[in-house]
């Protein structure tokens, strides 16, 4: 059976591994933020934090745990059968930001098991005509102290990613997508569509095994 069209998307419910094809970085924190990790063929990667809460920081005991990928990869309790109220967002918003020199590449949320390539396919040369380097990332783990968030020193912090040159076509090929029209045509009960956000990958699925195709 193929794999679902947005697993890629989904959090792992087990410990994330280094897929095939990827080289697993492992730094220690210990310059604080922002932390710049060396990926290769002059690209690199920069950890950042944007809270501009300097006081907070200050305040915080140096070993409190800021974020974790633990979090990520804990069990979910079961639902409560009446569902609470929604509550403020508390995850403070670590990101990868992939550069190459000046050029950003793309910004990389930290969630474990994230994979996602820099630059994406409507990324375009710059004004002297050089296309970008793409590569992809894989967040594989991280532990945040305050400490390394207020400064340098030695408080446990630590990254881990993997990544790699995404300048190789794919090894896997499936059916040619559906027609648009043909997919309009069939009767709704047969037809699946899935979107992704604006803008994002959307999928059409026919339920007849036969004429089962996607339409990017």
């Amino acid at each position: 059976m193929p794999p679902f069209p947005i697993d890629r998307y989904l959090l792992p419910e087990t410990p994330v591994e280094v897929p095939d094809g990827f080289t697993e970085v492992r730094q220690s924190l210990t310059a604080g933020l922002p932390h710049r990790v060396e990926l290769g063929a002059g690209v690199h990667a920069v950890l950042i934090l944007p809270t501009g809460l300097a006081r907070q920081w200050l305040n915080t005991d140096p070993l409190a745990v800021v974020s974790s990928s633990a979090d990520d990869l804990a069990p979910r309790p079961a639902p409560p059968t009446v569902p609470a109220p929604p509550a403020l967002v508390g995850r403070v918003p670590l990101r990868l930001v992939v550069r190459q020199g000046t050029r950003i590449l793309g910004s990389v949320p930290l969630a474990a098991g994230l994979r996602r390539v820099c630059p994406d396919a409507g990324t375009s040369a710059d004004t002297t005509g050089s296309a970008p380097v793409a590569v992809e990332v894989v967040v594989l783990g991280w532990l945040l102290h305050a400490g390394t968030v207020r400064g340098s020193g030695d408080y446990g912090s630590s990254l881990t990613l993997a990544w790699r040159r995404a300048d190789r076509a794919a090894d896997q090929f499936g059916p040619p997508p559906i027609n648009e029209f043909v997919w309009r045509r069939r009767p709704p009960a047969q037809r699946v569509e899935s979107e992704l956000g604006p803008g994002r990958l959307r999928y059409r699925y026919l339920l007849d095994k036969k004429l089962r195709r996607v339409l990017r």
